[in-house]
């Protein structure tokens, strides 16, 4: 396993935004250009699609890069389709060079590259799921469509957010986990943000004045 690998593959509790972003952009030299020649599972229930539809439309397929939307992955092929990638708890992926290299007890699906190097996607309680879709059709998959907006200086409006949080009368940190509110936030950055800005976890959403 190479030092980028390894890295991959340290123990990340809960991913949020940031981890998954850190995923995407140690993975994508990885993988980016290698054309997919296999797909194999040992646990399918991963793969929502099962096995045969990914090994139908993707084997033959380059990656051409990786995107991410919230605490997911997009994985771009040369064929039109995308991978959509969850982590859950414990996900994660790592390269091997050789194929020949000794898999883990927990390594569930493998993707097997032209240049006989391998992404493996490891997950000690297989939460994790991949779900195949044209790509530009990420909305017809319910948990991407109703993301809201990605807490980054280029996609945030705190205007349309202020907006967004008198509509709720719940606890703020409830609402600023409800990934339709913001996108990819989770218990710890909530802590932290409430922590920062000296709010109690418990007051309502909609009674928080502007400063």
């Amino acid at each position: 396993m190479d030092q980028l690998g390894s890295t991959l593959n340290k123990e990340i509790s809960m991913p949020e935004l940031p981890e998954v972003e850190t995923v995407r952009r140690s993975l994508l030299p990885l993988v980016k250009n290698k054309v997919i020649t296999a797909i194999n599972t040992n646990w399918e229930k991963i793969l929502i699609n099962g096995l045969a539809t990914f090994q139908k439309e993707i084997v033959g397929s380059e990656i051409t890069t990786i995107d991410r939307r919230g605490k997911y992955l997009l994985m771009r092929l040369s064929n039109g389709e995308t991978i959509i990638s969850h982590l859950r708890m414990e996900g994660r992926y790592y390269v091997v060079k050789d194929a020949s290299t000794p898999f883990d007890k927990h390594d569930h699906v493998t993707f097997t590259f032209q240049d006989g190097s391998q992404l493996r996607y490891r997950d000690l309680r297989k939460f994790g799921r991949m779900r195949l879709i044209k790509t530009g059709q990420e909305d017809q998959v319910p948990a991407l469509a109703k993301l809201g907006p990605e807490p980054t200086p280029h996609t945030f409006d705190e205007t349309e957010f202020a907006r967004r949080l008198k509509r709720h009368h719940k606890p703020i940190k409830s609402v600023l986990l409800d990934q339709t509110v913001v996108a990819g936030v989770g218990n710890i950055y909530a802590d932290e943000v409430l922590w920062l800005s000296r709010l109690n976890p418990l007051q309502p959403a909609d009674t928080l004045k502007s400063k």
